[in-house]
């Protein structure tokens, strides 16, 4: 398939779970790809394994500047922006009395305000280009469990962020939509406890935890051609969690 043949995408956090899926799963549709991380390692390798079609800049959507910086050299590489990922994302699980200013900053620096800079600093080139804006939010933007209230209150931001720009830019021929993961084998999943684990399969009528190419597709799908009628929407990918 080559539904991104001559297009060009930047994912936020694409050195590793989600973000490293979707821009595998852009590569083999035939899109040049920018991804974006603190961690220069696995971009690197990522970059490395697709040597024509991915190139990286080791950044921090919460760093002044980094988003734009960010824009720039996906067009200073590849002269053109058709997708943008905004999968960078964090979160503490925790009661609010244990989380310290410091934690509830962060949680909102990455998760909403880096979606918002990526997301303005990308519309001039995707007004040109007629793109496509994916947000990776999650269930807990709709669940409600305790110890989330930084993480889903972010995710939630998300949410509404996506369906008001969806209105916003709609006009200049920008789509915008969110998927929304269940419990996803990333590393951000790797130090809840198994038991926790355990009761959200038990929960989910597909029977197991999402895996990253499974997050991936949906994305894929939604900044595709395919869902040029699609905007403002959150399409879960959860194996039916929320049932």
């Amino acid at each position: 398939m080559s539904r991104f043949a001559n297009k060009v995408a930047l994912v936020t956090g694409g050195g590793t779970g989600i973000g490293r899926a979707v821009a595998e799963a852009l590569v083999a549709e035939g899109a040049k790809v920018v991804v974006t991380g603190r961690r220069e390692e696995p971009l690197k390798q990522l970059a490395g394994k697709y040597p024509d079609a991915v190139r990286y800049v080791t950044t921090d959507v919460t760093e002044k500047g980094a988003p734009a910086n960010a824009v720039r050299f996906a067009i200073e590489q590849f002269d053109r922006l058709d997708v943008l990922v905004n999968n960078a994302g964090m979160g503490t699980l925790a009661p609010l009395v244990e989380l310290d200013d410091e934690a509830l900053e962060q949680t909102l620096a990455v998760n909403v305000r880096g979606v918002l800079i990526t997301t303005r600093e990308a519309i001039p080139y995707l007004s040109k280009s007629g793109g496509a804006v994916v947000n990776i939010s999650s269930t807990l933007a709709q669940a409600s469990m305790p110890g989330a209230s930084a993480y889903s209150g972010a995710k939630a931001a998300v949410e509404r962020i996506t369906s008001a720009l969806a209105a916003e830019l709609g006009p200049q021929g920008i789509r915008l939509n969110s998927v929304a993961p269940g419990v996803t084998e990333t590393d951000m999943s790797a130090g809840i406890p198994q038991e926790i684990l355990d009761g959200m399969i038990a929960q989910t009528p597909l029977g197991r935890l999402g895996r990253p190419e499974d997050i991936a597709k949906a994305v894929v799908f939604l900044a595709s051609d395919d869902a040029s009628w699609i905007t403002g929407q959150v399409l879960q990918s959860s194996g039916g969690l929320m049932l």
